[in-house]
């Protein structure tokens, strides 16, 4: 990825279309005012990708997605299976499958959703999240447990948050998942990796 493609917080940038090199695949996505990371890809982001790992021919969700860039490269790293997005703005949804086209990405399903709501009876192989924690601690406990509702029997949850987010979220994990274990602290960000064994 070029020096370019990542967001420093505080950086003045204008460009509405931003090419990121990102797991070998070059991903193409807009960005827009009022949808995070308004201005390219967030170090947060460019942390999960990569540390996700995908066995190829998984089923996966994008808690979250935002413009779509975590989901992209699942659905580009996992051609065998398929990907779902997820997020509750109609907005930033709208976005999302914009960029899904931009990507001429066809083994993904971009969904607006409360959580998991739009494919409330469905459980994945593996669900990513780049939760929105400005929301507050009530909400990322919903998120925890609707992961866990959402994930297989030996599934995995891979969660990026800020570093200072890190005691709570390891709590929540300690009280909802069988396992979990802190596989990067980089940047001010954490990515969290959590398993659910039957």
């Amino acid at each position: 990825m070029k020096k370019s493609d990542i967001w420093i917080p505080g950086q003045a940038r204008n460009d509405s279309l931003v090419t990121a090199n990102l797991r070998g695949f070059e991903i193409k996505f807009r960005t827009k005012p009022g949808v995070f990371s308004k201005h390219g890809l967030d170090l947060g982001s460019r942390l999960l990708i990569e540390m996700m790992e995908i066995n190829n021919g998984s089923s996966v969700a994008d808690l979250g997605c935002g413009t779509g860039i975590i989901g992209f490269v699942a659905a580009k790293l996992n051609t065998k299976g398929v990907t779902h997005l997820f997020d509750v703005n109609l907005r930033v949804i709208n976005l999302a499958k914009e960029n899904a086209k931009l990507n001429k990405l066809e083994n993904i399903k971009v969904c607006l959703s409360d959580n998991f709501s739009a494919e409330a009876h469905r459980k994945y192989d593996l669900i990513l999240s780049n939760p929105a924690q400005h929301l507050g601690n009530e909400y990322l406990e919903e998120a925890t447990k609707a992961c866990v509702d959402h994930l297989k029997e030996n599934g995995h949850v891979y969660w990026v948050i800020q570093s200072r987010m890190k005691p709570f979220v390891k709590r929540l994990f300690e009280k909802y998942f069988s396992s979990h274990e802190i596989i990067a602290n980089k940047e001010g960000y954490v990515v969290l990796k959590a398993t659910k064994y039957g």
